[in-house]
């Protein structure tokens, strides 16, 4: 058979095999391709040469003991033993000495040889995976890249149904949640880019927020079917992204709203002081006060939340009132007021998430 039809058996393995097993078995060790060539060995010097042992054990598909030494042939007393990877023959182990006491040293080699071809593949192909995996992500972070090319990604990496994509500001540097690998089918490896980690996974795949401190920013998609929806929820992550305080902690969500995020988000610098006027003499513990109240169904359910009475409540909205002029009692009035609050947020002036 030729190397293209299987399974190439890569020499630079082959000799690490050779230079960490030899040394302890007190033996002359040769590895063979499927051509018959020695392409690792003790004796760097037969390297590149053809033995013709381990040709024989390669017509035949099974061990040969040579007992008898063949200057002619070049051949020492010792066993050949066929190297079979993913099924299929691949080259031979040759160790020189009596072939009873060599022969299961030379399987031991060739076992050891098929567990690190293994190991070796299965990496590089992690590698490639977690290669191909960060490119999808700097696509849909670009915002212009073609669906259907996006989708034949994903589909690549069995990522099929409803998916995710992750956004997650570490607050004290990357943890162990951050070197977990990919898990083919389930979820990418976190991808660094633009100074955030990035990772797709299927909706109901553990989420990264289960194992990360409380103090980390993080942020999901909706779950979406297709790569166009993929597309859009990215470029939102996008935004948000590029203003992380108004990234919530993941312990802080409840209070948080996308839609008044992503607005002040997509909202140019240069408007952004003048869009937080209105809130500009609140102070942190009054902005946590109107976007509690802003998101709980009831003002007794704020009051638990805030861990205060209810009538303590009352006060501190009276005097959000007084300080802006405004009526938190008026929809639009506290609308107005939790944009101008999330603009002093994306400023770094205030920190409630």
């Amino acid at each position: 058979m030729s190397e293209k039809d299987g399974p190439r058996l890569a020499s630079a393995l082959a000799q690490k095999v050779v230079d960490t097993i030899a040394p302890t078995i007190n033996r002359h060790v040769n590895i063979m391709n499927a051509h018959g060539t020695i392409i690792a060995s003790t004796d760097a010097s037969r390297i590149g040469a053809h033995h013709e042992g381990s040709a024989e054990a390669l017509r035949r598909n099974q061990v040969v003991r040579l007992t008898r030494v063949d200057e002619a042939a070049g051949t020492q007393p010792g066993v050949n033993v066929p190297l079979a990877l993913d099924g299929q023959l691949c080259g031979v182990v040759g160790v020189t000495g009596a072939p009873h006491e060599v022969e299961p040293l030379a399987g031991l080699i060739a076992l050891t040889v098929q567990l690190l071809f293994a190991q070796e593949r299965e990496h590089s192909r992690s590698t490639r995976l977690e290669t191909e995996a960060r490119d999808i992500i700097s696509a849909l972070l670009a915002g212009q890249a073609d669906p259907a090319l996006i989708q034949r990604s994903l589909e690549h990496h069995g990522l099929r149904g409803p998916k995710r994509l992750e956004l997650w500001f570490p607050a004290n540097g990357p943890s162990d949640a951050a070197r977990q690998p990919l898990v083919e089918g389930q979820r990418t490896s976190w991808s660094m880019l633009l100074g955030a980690a990035w990772r797709l996974r299927r909706d109901g795949h553990e989420r990264a927020a289960d194992q990360m401190p409380g103090e980390d920013r993080y942020l999901a998609s909706a779950p979406v079917q297709g790569a166009a929806e993929l597309l859009a929820e990215a470029e939102a992550l996008h935004a948000l992204a590029e203003r992380p305080t108004l990234v919530p902690r993941h312990d802080r969500q409840g209070i948080w709203n996308r839609e008044i995020a992503l607005a002040i988000a997509r909202t140019p610098q240069r408007s952004l002081e003048h869009q937080g006027t209105p809130a500009m003499e609140l102070n942190t513990e009054q902005a946590r006060t109107l976007l509690v109240v802003s998101a709980a169904p009831a003002m007794t359910q704020a009051a638990v939340e805030l861990h205060i009475h209810r009538n303590t409540l009352v006060q501190r909205l009276e005097r959000i009132n007084q300080i802006t002029g405004l009526d938190t009692r008026r929809a639009s009035a506290a609308l107005r007021l939790q944009h101008a609050l999330y603009a002093r947020i994306a400023l770094g002036q205030l920190d409630v998430f």
